[in-house]
C-alpha cells in the first residue's frame, strides 16, 4: 500500500491530481498539498473542503505565495509545514505540475519519494524557453546559494533528475526530453460523478443548464476581441437549440449587456452566459459529451481537450498564429479553421 502526496497550484493542477489519485489501487493513501496559494483561491479551496466525495485523505494549504523582500521568509515557513506532511505521512510518490517549484524539490531533497509529473499544458508538448545564462547559470546558482544545494535546474518542465515517469493527456505527442523516461496515460474520468458534485460545488446556486448546452463558445477578454467574432456567434448560432457563451474572468461586467453582446461580441439573445469567473476545467465534468466547444486559440481550448478528449473543439486561427501552435492544436485533435456558419460545412 502505497502512499502518495500530490502538489497543487492550480484548479487544473488539482483537477489532474484528482484524475490520477481516483484510480489508485485500492488500500493506497492520497494526499493533496496546496502551493503557491492566494486571497483569491479562497472560494476554491472552502469547495475542496466540501467535496464528499473527494480521493484525498486530507487537504492542507502548505505554502502561500511569496514575494517581495520577505520572499525567502515565506518560503521557509512554507518549508516546515511541507517537512511535517511529509514526517507525518512519510510519502512514496510526489507529484507535481511543475519540477520547477521550490516546494517541490524541498519535498524531493527530504524525502524518500519518487517524483512523477502531472501533465500542466503547453510545456509538455512545446517546452519552456530558456536563456542559456540567466536560466541555466544565473538562477541555478542563485537558488542553490539561497535555499540549498538539492536544487536541480530543469532543462523543460518535467524533465528534472527528481521526475520518475510522467503522467500526460497525450504521451506520444510529449517533448523528447520527457520520453526519456516513462510516459503515462491521464486516466479519461472527468466525467465520473465526483467531478460532477465539486463542480457544482464551485458554481453555487445557478440557474445555468450547463449539462444541457450543445454548444459553447469561449470568449476571449475585451481587449483582444477577434476581428473574426462575427463567424464565431454564427457558429453558436448553429450549435443547436441550447446554446452558451462564457466570458474570459477578467473581461469587465460592462461589456456584457444585451446589446454588447449582440453588437460587439455578435452573440444571439437566447445563448445562455455560464459564469465567468469559474475556470473551464471545473465546468468540464458537467458537459455533455456531445456538446461543442470554440473560441480563439486559448489555453481553455486546450483545457477542454486535455480533461474531456471526446469533446468537438474547435479553434478560429489567425493570421499570427504560429506554426507551432497551429501544429499542437492539430496533433491533439482541436480543429483549426476559419469556423463557417454551419458547423456542416467544411471550411
Amino acid at each position: 500500500m502505497a502512499k502518495h502526496l500530490f502538489l497543487a497550484s492550480t484548479p487544473f493542477n488539482v483537477l489532474t491530481a484528482a484524475m490520477v489519485a481516483l484510480e489508485l489501487p485500492h488500500g493506497d493513501t492520497a494526499e493533496l498539498g496546496l502551493i503557491d496559494q492566494t486571497d483569491t483561491t479562497q472560494t476554491f479551496r472552502q469547495a475542496l473542503q466540501n467535496w464528499q466525495g473527494t480521493p484525498f485523505a486530507r487537504t492542507e494549504v502548505l505554502s502561500s505565495k511569496a514575494t517581495g523582500s520577505g520572499k525567502r521568509q515565506q518560503r521557509q515557513l512554507s518549508f516546515k509545514w511541507i517537512q511535517q506532511r511529509l514526517t507525518d505521512l512519510q510519502p512514496d510518490w510526489i507529484y507535481t505540475g511543475n519540477d520547477r517549484r521550490i516546494e517541490f524539490q524541498f519535498a524531493m531533497a527530504h524525502s524518500h519519494a519518487r517524483g512523477v509529473y502531472l501533465d500542466d499544458g503547453t510545456y509538455s508538448y512545446l517546452g519552456r524557453k530558456t536563456h542559456w545564462l540567466k536560466d541555466r547559470i544565473l538562477d541555478n546558482i542563485a537558488k542553490k546559494v539561497a535555499y540549498g544545494w538539492w536544487w536541480k535546474q530543469p532543462a523543460t518542465i518535467g524533465a528534472s533528475d527528481w521526475i520518475d515517469h510522467s503522467v500526460l493527456a497525450f504521451p506520444e505527442f510529449a517533448l523528447p526530453a520527457l520520453k526519456k523516461r516513462p510516459c503515462l496515460t491521464l486516466p479519461d474520468n472527468l466525467q465520473r460523478p465526483e467531478f460532477a458534485e465539486l463542480a457544482r460545488i464551485c458554481l453555487g446556486k445557478t440557474d445555468t443548464a450547463i449539462d444541457q448546452l450543445q454548444g459553447l463558445l469561449l470568449l476571449p477578454h475585451s481587449s483582444v476581441i477577434s476581428p473574426m467574432q462575427k463567424v464565431l456567434g454564427e457558429w453558436l448560432d448553429h450549435s443547436g437549440n441550447s446554446i452558451g457563451y462564457k466570458h474570459h474572468p477578467r473581461t469587465e461586467q460592462a461589456l456584457t449587456t444585451a446589446e454588447q453582446m449582440t453588437s460587439l461580441w455578435h452573440i444571439p439573445l437566447r445563448a445562455i452566459a455560464v459564469p465567468a469567473s469559474t475556470p473551464m476545467e471545473i465546468l468540464l465534468p458537467l458537459l455533455s459529451p456531445h456538446c461543442k466547444i470554440a473560441g480563439d486559440v486559448s489555453t481553455a481550448l486546450l483545457t477542454a481537450k486535455w480533461l474531456r478528449p471526446e469533446l468537438q473543439v474547435s479553434a478560429l486561427i489567425s493570421p499570427d498564429t504560429s506554426a507551432e501552435w497551429t501544429s499542437l492544436l492539430k496533433q491533439l485533435g482541436i480543429e483549426c479553421n476559419t469556423l463557417p456558419a454551419n458547423p456542416d460545412c467544411n471550411s
